[in-house]
């Protein structure tokens, strides 16, 4: 009797050991833990990330497309990303992504299936990171273009991609968010609105409205841009240009003699 209840404490006190040994060691990843997204051109990018994974070895990811019940696998190897803790791996599709097509996502730690969960294709795309470029015109106005870096996606897709600009004072804090259509190919930030003689930083996202612009892109390298000096010497610029269009300039030539106060 005696031995009985000694074997029954010593296998409860090593399951015990093995649970609080299982909590602090072993990695049991969640969903959340498993990020993955589409550019609905050619690839898909994974990332795996939690406090409890130490290292990147041995974790792998089975992804199959199911495109009109054919099925293309592919095998994603993770490695420790250069710019975060996380572990992250890519993979090119044969072809171009298409709306309503499953992919299933397979996690393993050697052969040991860790996860595994089925998306469509339009709920976890994420659009590729527009390249901002701005211009100052004559009028003293800042013309902002982009280029949404898309090669082969299809038209619709193209013209439900929306661009979310934001630009503020480099430094401050207050911003100013504008969102426009992709197909417009640009947008005018008027200058009389800005403060003068200061330099402003803009930057962009993409969002696409197959998944209701729930997830956007990363965020675009800052492009700057700096304001004139005052508002007077815009508005010199301004009446120069009209003027020398005009052809007629001793006609308004008082015109840009300097208000006194101003000098």
């Amino acid at each position: 009797m005696c031995f009985s209840v000694t074997m029954f404490r010593t296998v409860l006190l090593s399951q015990i050991l093995l649970t609080l040994f299982c909590q602090a060691f072993c990695f049991e990843p969640t969903e959340e833990d498993l990020k993955c997204f589409n550019d609905y051109e050619k690839e898909i990018k994974c990332s795996l990330s939690t406090d409890r994974l130490k290292s990147c070895s041995g974790y792998q990811l089975n992804v199959t497309q199911n495109v009109s019940n054919i099925l293309k696998n592919y095998t994603c190897i993770f490695n420790r990303s250069h710019h975060s803790d996380k572990c992250e791996c890519g993979i090119k599709v044969f072809q171009e992504f298409v709306s309503k097509e499953n992919f299933t996502t397979t996690l393993l730690e050697g052969s040991n299936v860790l996860l595994s969960k089925t998306s469509k294709t339009e709920d976890f795309i994420k659009p590729k990171t527009p390249v901002l470029s701005v211009q100052k015109t004559e009028n003293g106005n800042f013309y902002v273009t982009w280029d949404d870096q898309y090669k082969l996606g299809g038209s619709h897709f193209l013209e439900d991609l929306k661009i979310n600009l934001t630009f503020g004072i480099k430094g401050g804090l207050e911003k100013i968010s504008k969102t426009v259509p992709n197909t417009v190919g640009s947008f005018e930030i008027v200058g009389k609105n800005l403060q003068p003689n200061t330099n402003y930083v803009l930057t962009a996202t993409m969002s696409t409205g197959y998944n209701d612009h729930s997830i956007s892109s990363d965020q675009s390298t800052p492009a700057e841009f700096t304001t004139c000096k005052s508002i007077y010497i815009c508005l010199k610029v301004i009446i120069v240009t009209v003027l020398i269009v005009l052809d007629n300039p001793d006609q308004f030539i008082h015109v840009l003699q300097p208000h006194p106060q101003m000098k």
